[in-house]
């Protein structure tokens, strides 16, 4: 079968496989961070926290917005908490919803991990996306964002779907 349906995205479409499928041969190795160590979903996580700290949002709101189920993002919430990275809040009246904070120790780390991650992973792709017009990058945010959407539907229902079982032999 041939693969006309994608027209001249074919090449864009692989690239974001590629991309994609790297990605998640790392994103649960600790290669971050010294002296406690730190996986790319867990920067993530941080990332997020650090990046919305003043608006409080529990966990399911992060969850959603890095596109992870509840139960995988509450297991590197306590790994991060364990690390000592992240610590855990309620607000005054409200004992449900948990408010996630970085930790002294997460900022300093986090600091020294952006230094080398601009240096050695994104800078040559900070430099291509300053070559293109506001719209431009616009246009590729919104790309990645149509790309990110195809796993949230299954995450926002909490359900998985199953095949048939066929034997074996």
């Amino acid at each position: 079968m041939k693969l006309e349906w994608m027209g001249p995205y074919r090449e864009l479409i692989g690239d974001f496989y590629r991309s994609a499928n790297g990605y998640s041969q790392i994103c649960k190795i600790e290669m971050f961070g010294d002296p406690v160590p730190f996986s790319p979903y867990e920067v993530q996580i941080m990332e997020h926290i650090l990046e919305h700290a003043d608006q409080r949002h529990n966990m399911k709101w992060y969850a959603s917005r890095l596109g992870l189920s509840q139960a995988t993002f509450s297991k590197y919430v306590q790994k991060l908490v364990n690390k000592g990275l992240i610590e855990k809040y309620h607000a005054q009246g409200n004992n449900k919803d948990i408010i996630l904070m970085l930790s002294p120790l997460a900022l300093q780390e986090y600091e020294s991990y952006a230094q080398a991650a601009r240096e050695r992973w994104f800078q040559e792709l900070f430099d291509l996306l300053d070559k293109a017009e506001p719209k431009e990058r616009e246009l590729v945010r919104k790309v990645f964002g149509i790309l990110g959407q195809w796993h949230r539907e299954k995450v926002a229902e909490g359900t998985e779907e199953r095949s048939p079982l066929i034997p074996v032999g």
